[in-house]
């Protein structure tokens, strides 16, 4: 199996060492983790993010990070673990009606008109390419409280400050999820879906960025901007990094910073 060979400056010279990796937890990571070569140079990512996570979403070998264990607000990125919800509920291809409270919920988008009937998978399209509160406010109604392992939530939208999860605990759980429930990164990778009554357009800050394979962004004022995605990287024979980011002011500009931090830092052995 190939393993990574980092590049970290250490007080402005090369050191060279072998040493296990740090690795993010998950049930869906199967492949055995190799130990990772490390040459390490004194540098650190231009980033204005407070909190994030660089990992291999099929090893979860952390790659980088800096506040990674700090649990902080997530916003909108609470919907991806309420489409999870959706999908292994039984009443996925249930009708339901759009009611005035739903679409009463702070931050409207989506669309969505009170008295109108959806197919709740319908739904999913709004809740991930558009982010809407009034979609989520619909899956609660009809889903229940959401919950998912390593994250605390207490909405289905994102919008309460108490919905909370560390870096490296979101890197587990996007993990879970990318493995399990492919179909939920499928739709975030679409750049508009056009249902029976209306469309949905993607509105992703890094949607268009080269190798996008998924993921969700957010935004409150308590959260500031957070966001978990999934690249291949030319670079590594395109394998899947994904990265998480937290408490950002630019998100375009903190992902592609990373991004290039691992472009210039990781190489396969």
């Amino acid at each position: 199996m190939k393993s990574l060979i980092l590049a970290v400056f250490v007080l402005g010279s090369i050191v060279s060492m072998t040493m296990p990796p740090r690795t993010v937890s998950s049930e869906a990571s199967t492949t055995s983790v190799e130990p990772i070569h490390y040459t390490k140079l004194d540098t650190r990512p231009n980033v204005s993010a407070r909190a994030y996570t660089v990992f291999d979403i099929n090893t979860g070998e952390v790659l980088f990070s800096q506040n990674s264990d700090e649990p902080l607000p997530i916003a909108s990125v609470t919907k991806l673990f309420t489409a999870s919800a959706a999908l292994r509920s039984s009443q996925l291809d249930s009708q339901v009606e759009v009611t005035q409270d739903d679409v009463a919920a702070e931050g409207r988008a989506g669309k969505l008109e009170a008295g109108q009937k959806y197919v709740l998978r319908d739904l999913l399209f709004p809740l991930l390419l558009e982010s809407s509160n009034d979609a989520a406010a619909v899956f609660e109604r009809t889903l229940g409280k959401i919950s998912f392992p390593q994250v605390q939530l207490a909405d289905a939208s994102g919008l309460s400050s108490y919905n909370v999860a560390s870096a490296s605990d979101l890197a587990a759980s996007v993990s879970q999820l990318y493995h399990q429930q492919a179909y939920l990164f499928d739709i975030t990778k679409l750049p508009q879906y056009i249902g029976s009554e209306t469309g949905w357009v993607n509105n992703s800050p890094v949607r268009d960025l080269p190798g996008y394979q998924g993921g969700k962004h957010g935004y409150t004022t308590a959260a500031n901007r957070t966001l978990v995605a999934i690249f291949s990287e030319p670079t590594l024979a395109n394998r899947e990094i994904g990265y998480v980011i937290l408490g950002s002011n630019d998100l375009k500009a903190d992902t592609l910073s990373l991004r290039e931090l691992v472009t210039n830092s990781v190489r396969l052995e």
